[in-house]
C-alpha cells in the first residue's frame, strides 16, 4: 500500500502539469479507477484488470468514442436526446425539483402574460386605431378630472382642422319591454359618423345613415351582440323587426359584432339626432366626443393645437371655458383605464420570480455538474471537443426546460381563472375593461416557448460553460478532490444565492407595501353602514315619468318606499339618486348669498345628491349638526339642503354653515336653498378615493329619473331581492331594475382590483421566498458535502461541533447579508413604481423594509442551519475515509 500511495502521488504530479498526450491522460484516468478498486479491497492485478474492463481498453475506448463523434447530425442529435433522458432519469431528485421550479416560474409568467396580452396587446377591431382619440375637458372647478364636453366646444373643435372627423355622443338609457320582464338597457346615442370613425360594420344588417341621424328621424337602433344573444336568443331575422323602447316602437337596423364593445357594457346604439341649435350651448357638459386625428399629425402636436384653440374659446366664453384644458386620450388608453399599471407591475414581479427559478435551477445544475466532473474529464481525455460537450449539456437542459415549460402551461391554464377577480363587472366607477375569460391562445403559447428558451439560457449556459471550460487534466485533478469544492464553483454558487436573496427581498418589500396599503383601505371608513343593506337601482322611463310630471315621480318613489318598508324582514327604507360606489354621479354649480361670481367664470362645484327622509337612517350616515330631512320637506315647502363635512370644512372653515343659503341657479335666475344640517362624509367613489364636497336635497323637492332604493334588512339582503322587486312591480310592472345588489357586495367588489393585486404580489413574494430558501439550502448542503474531509480534519485537530456550526453558518450568513444589502438598494429604486397602488402608505416605509429584511434573514438562516447542523454531526473518522 505505501508503494501504491507513492505511485499515486507521482501520477498526481504528472496530472498537475498540462499534457498534450491523450494516452498519458487516459493512463492517469485509468490509475484513478485502479486506486478506487484498491480501496474496495482488490489486489493490484484485480484492480488493474477491472479498470481496463470498465474502460473497455484504452485504445478501443478512444476509437469507439471517436466513431460516435462522427455520426450524422440527425443520429447525433437523437443520441444526445436519448443520453440526456437517461441522465435525467438517473437523477430523479434533481429532475423533479428542477422541473417543478421551472414550472412555477414559467406558469406564473404565462398566466400573467395571458392577461397582459388580452388587455394591453390585443389588436383593436377598429380602423387605424392609433389615430382614434377620445376628447375630454378638464376644469379646475371640477377637480381637473377629464369629463364630458359642451356641444358648443364640440362645434368649435370640429371646424379646427385638427381632426379628420369628429363625432358627438351621450348616454341614453332605455327601457325594453315586451321581452319578458322589463329590462333597463345602457343605451348610447351616437352620431352616424361615430361608427364610421371606428370603422366597424354590423355582423347583421347595416349602420344608420346621416339622414336617419336627424331630429324627428325614424326610431332605429343597433343591438350589441350580447343583448342579441341573451334577450333575442340570436334571432337571425332580428333585422327589420320592431322592439319596444321607452314604450315606443324602434326598428332594429343591425347587430354589432362580438368584438365591438365601445364604450364597454353598452347594450344598444341609436342616433344622437342633435339639432344645429344644440351646438350653441356652452353651459351643459354632457357630450362625449370621439375623433380621428388628421393624417400626419402626432398626438402631442394635436394636444398642443387644441389647447391653444381652447384658450381662444375661453376669451369668448369666459364663464364656461376659462381655465379649461382639453385631454386627448388614445382609444386603447380609454379601454384599458385603471388596469394598465397594476398589470405591468404584476408582470415585472412575476418576471423576478422566473429569475429566481432560473437561478435555483442553475445552482442545482452547478452542483450536479460538479458530481459529473469525472465523466467530463473522461470525455475530454477521449478526444471530445468542448463544442460537442456543450451541445450535449444544452440538450439535457433543453429537455429539462421543455418539461418545465409544459408543466408551466398546465399551471397557467388553471391559474388564469384565478385572475378574473382583477376585472369586477358590477362596479362602474372602476375604469377597467370588461373581461369574462382569459384565453391561452397561440400568442401566449409562443410567449411560453420564448421564456422556456430564455430559461434554458439563464439556468443552463453558466453551468455548461463551467463544466466544459477546464482542460482535461484540470478537470480530472479537480474531480479527484472531494475535500473542498473549487473556488470557481463556490463563487458561482455564492453569486446565485446572493441574487436569489436580493430579488426575494425586492418582492417581499413590494408585497409588504401593497398589503399594508390594502389593510389601510379596508380599515378606512366608508361613511355608511354596508352590512344588511340592499340596493335596487331603477331608471324611471321618461315616456311615462316625464320631467314635466314630477308629481308622478314623487308618488311612485314614496309609495314604493312605503311598500318596501312593509316587506317582512325590512327595518327601514329610503331612496337617493346616485348610490355610493355604483359609478353614477352628477354635479351642480353654486354661489353663496352675497358672493360675487368669480371673474374667471369658474363657479365652485359640488356633487348633487338627492335623498328621501329615511335614506340617512337606512344607510347609517351620521348627522353631525343641525337636522335631517323630514316628511315636511315637500315640494310646496321651503327649499332646504344639507352639506357633508368636506363641504363645510372646505367652504366654511370655522364658520357655522347652518342657516346659510346656497344659490343653485344662476345669477340672473337664482334658486336659493337653506342649509339645515351637516352629514358625515361618504366615500362615494371608493374607500381609497378622495371625498368630494356634497350637497344633499330632498328628493320631493327635485325628483330625478334615476332612483336607487335602499333597504336595511334583518336577514341576508340578497334573499330580499325578489320581495323588494315584487313590491316595486306591484306599482309598475314595466319598471326595469337596473341592478339589485347588497351594499357589502358592492363595497367588496369596489376593492376587487386592489385585493387581487395584493394577493398576487404577495403570492409571488412567498413563492420567491420559498424558491430562494430551497436554493440556499441546496447550495449550503452541497457545500457541506464538498467540505466533508475538511470538516473531518478540523474536528480531528480539536474543533468542536459549535466551531463547525459557526463555520458553515458564517459562510451562509455572509451570502445572505450581501443579498439583503443589494436587495434593499434594489427595493429603494423599484418600490417607487408602486405609488399608484398605495393608499396612505409611503413607498419608502422603513418599518416594512426592515420587516421584510428580518423575515428573509430569519428564513434564509434557517435554510442554512439545517445543512450546518448536519455538518456539525459528521464523524471525523468517516470523513477522513472519503478520499
Amino acid at each position: 500500500m505505501p508503494k501504491l500511495r507513492a505511485l499515486w502521488i507521482r501520477l498526481r504530479g504528472l496530472i498537475g502539469r498540462k499534457s498534450e498526450d491523450f494516452n498519458a491522460e487516459l493512463e492517469s484516468h485509468l490509475q484513478l479507477h485502479i486506486e478506487d478498486n484498491l480501496r474496495r479491497g482488490m489486489t493490484p492485478e484485480q484492480a488493474r484488470r477491472e479498470a481496463l474492463i470498465k474502460l473497455g481498453g484504452i485504445e478501443q475506448t478512444r476509437q469507439a468514442y471517436r466513431e460516435r463523434q462522427s455520426l450524422p447530425p440527425i443520429e447525433s442529435l437523437w443520441q444526445d436526446i436519448r443520453f440526456g433522458l437517461r441522465m435525467l432519469w438517473k437523477s430523479p431528485g434533481f429532475t423533479v425539483t428542477a422541473v417543478l421550479t421551472l414550472a412555477l416560474g414559467i406558469g406564473a409568467n404565462t398566466a400573467i402574460f395571458s392577461v397582459v396580452k388580452a388587455v394591453l396587446m390585443a389588436p383593436l377591431p377598429y380602423k387605424d386605431p392609433s389615430r382614434i382619440v377620445a376628447v375630454w375637458t378638464a376644469s379646475p372647478a371640477r377637480g381637473n378630472q377629464p369629463l364630458p364636453n359642451s356641444p358648443g366646444d364640440f362645434a368649435i373643435w370640429k371646424k379646427s382642422g385638427i381632426f379628420e372627423d369628429l363625432a358627438p355622443s351621450y348616454d341614453d338609457e332605455k327601457t325594453l319591454t315586451g321581452q319578458g320582464s322589463p329590462q333597463f338597457l345602457i343605451g348610447y346615442a351616437v352620431s352616424a359618423n361615430y361608427l364610421r370613425i371606428l370603422g366597424v360594420q354590423p355582423q347583421l344588417g347595416r349602420l344608420y345613415t346621416d339622414e336617419e341621424d336627424k331630429p324627428g328621424g325614424p326610431k332605429v337602433a343597433l343591438l350589441s351582440n350580447h343583448l342579441w344573444r341573451a334577450t333575442f336568443h340570436s334571432d337571425p331575422n332580428i333585422v327589420g323587426k320592431a322592439i319596444t323602447l321607452d314604450g315606443k316602437p324602434c326598428t332594429v337596423l343591425g347587430v354589432m359584432p362580438p368584438t365591438f364593445d365601445y364604450p364597454p357594457t353598452v347594450d344598444l346604439w341609436n342616433p344622437a339626432a342633435m339639432a344645429p341649435s344644440d351646438f350653441d350651448d356652452f353651459n351643459r357638459t354632457y357630450v362625449r366626443i370621439l375623433g380621428r386625428l388628421r393624417s400626419g399629425i402626432t398626438l402631442e402636436a394635436a394636444q398642443k393645437e387644441i389647447n391653444a384653440l381652447e384658450a381662444q374659446t375661453a376669451l369668448a366664453h369666459p364663464s364656461t371655458d376659462n381655465g379649461n384644458r382639453v385631454v386627448l386620450a388614445p382609444i386603447r388608453q380609454q379601454l384599458v383605464g385603471d388596469i394598465r399599471k397594476p398589470l405591468l407591475i404584476l408582470l415585472g414581479a412575476v418576471g423576478l420570480v422566473l429569475l429566481i427559478a432560473c437561478a435555483n435551477t442553475a445552482g442545482l445544475a452547478l452542483a450536479r455538474n460538479a458530481e459529473r466532473q469525472k465523466e467530463i474529464s473522461v470525455r475530454l481525455a477521449l478526444g471530445a471537443t468542448r463544442l460537442r460537450l456543450l451541445r450535449q449539456f444544452v440538450t439535457e437542459n433543453l429537455l429539462l426546460a421543455i418539461m418545465g415549460g409544459a408543466a408551466g402551461i398546465l399551471l397557467a391554464l388553471a391559474g388564469t381563472r384565478l385572475l378574473l377577480p382583477l376585472f369586477p363587472n358590477d362596479v362602474a366607477n372602476l375604469q377597467i375593461p370588461k373581461v369574462t375569460e382569459i384565453p391561452i391562445d397561440g400568442g401566449v403559447l409562443l410567449f411560453a416557448l420564448v421564456i422556456t428558451m430564455l430559461s434554458t439560457f439563464l439556468f443552463g449556459v453558466l453551468p455548461v460553460l463551467k463544466a466544459t471550460r477546464a482542460e482535461a487534466s484540470d478537470a480530472m485533478k479537480e474531480s479527484a478532490r472531494s475535500a473542498t469544492a473549487s473556488r470557481r464553483s463556490n463563487r458561482s454558487r455564492s453569486a446565485i444565492v446572493v441574487s436569489e436573496v436580493a430579488i426575494s427581498l425586492i418582492l417581499l418589500t413590494a408585497a409588504g407595501l401593497v398589503v399594508a396599503s390594502f389593510q389601510r383601505v379596508m380599515n378606512s371608513d366608508l361613511g355608511f353602514q354596508s352590512d344588511h343593506v340592499l340596493a335596487l337601482q331603477v331608471f324611471l322611463p321618461l315616456d311615462r315619468y316625464p320631467s314635466n310630471d314630477q308629481e308622478k315621480r314623487r308618488a311612485l318613489v314614496n309609495e314604493a318606499i312605503s311598500r318596501m318598508s312593509a316587506v317582512p324582514g325590512v327595518k327601514s327604507a329610503g331612496a337617493t339618486n346616485f348610490l355610493p360606489l355604483i359609478g353614477f354621479w352628477g354635479t351642480t354649480n353654486f354661489l353663496f348669498h352675497g358672493q360675487v361670481p368669480p371673474k374667471d367664470g369658474q363657479l365652485p362645484e359640488a356633487d348633487n345628491r338627492l335623498m328621501t327622509p329615511g335614506y340617512m337612517q337606512t344607510m347609517g350616515i351620521p348627522l353631525l349638526r343641525g337636522r335631517a330631512f323630514t316628511d315636511a320637506d315637500r315640494s310646496d315647502s321651503a327649499h332646504v339642503a344639507m352639506i357633508n363635512q368636506t363641504f363645510a370644512r372646505q367652504y366654511f372653515k370655522d364658520k357655522d354653515p347652518i342657516g346659510e343659503e346656497l344659490n343653485l341657479g344662476t345669477v340672473d335666475k337664482p334658486d336659493w336653498w337653506r342649509i339645515v344640517g351637516i352629514s358625515g362624509d361618504v366615500k362615494s367613489f371608493g374607500q381609497d378615493q378622495p371625498t368630494h364636497a356634497d350637497i344633499y336635497r330632498p328628493f320631493d323637492q327635485d325628483p330625478f329619473p334615476l332612483v336607487a332604493f335602499v333597504l336595511h334588512t334583518d336577514t341576508d339582503p340578497a334573499s330580499m331581492i325578489k320581495p323588494a322587486e315584487q313590491a316595486l312591480w306591484s306599482l309598475d310592472p314595466d319598471l326595469p331594475v337596473f341592478k339589485a345588489i347588497p351594499m357589502d357586495s358592492l363595497a367588496n367588489q369596489s376593492l376587487a382590483l386592489r385585493r387581487a393585486s395584493s394577493v398576487l404580489i404577495s403570492g409571488f413574494a412567498i413563492l420567491a421566498l420559498v424558491l430562494a430558501c430551497i436554493g440556499i439550502y441546496g447550495v449550503m448542503a452541497y457545500a457541506v458535502t464538498q467540505r466533508t474531509q475538511e470538516i473531518g480534519v478540523r474536528m480531528a485537530l480539536g474543533a468542536g461541533r459549535s466551531d463547525v456550526l459557526r463555520l458553515i453558518l458564517g459562510f451562509g450568513f455572509r451570502l445572505i447579508l450581501a443579498g439583503v444589502i443589494i436587495g434593499l438598494a434594489g427595493a429603494l429604486a423599484t418600490t417607487r413604481l408602486l405609488t399608484s397602488l398605495l393608499f396612505e402608505t409611503t413607498p419608502l416605509n422603513p418599518l416594512i423594509f426592515s420587516s421584510a429584511a428580518a423575515v428573509l434573514i430569519a428564513v434564509a438562516v434557517l435554510a442554512s442551519y439545517l445543512p450546518a447542523r448536519r455538518a456539525a454531526s459528521i464523524d471525523p473518522i468517516n470523513a477522513l475515509r472519503t478520499e
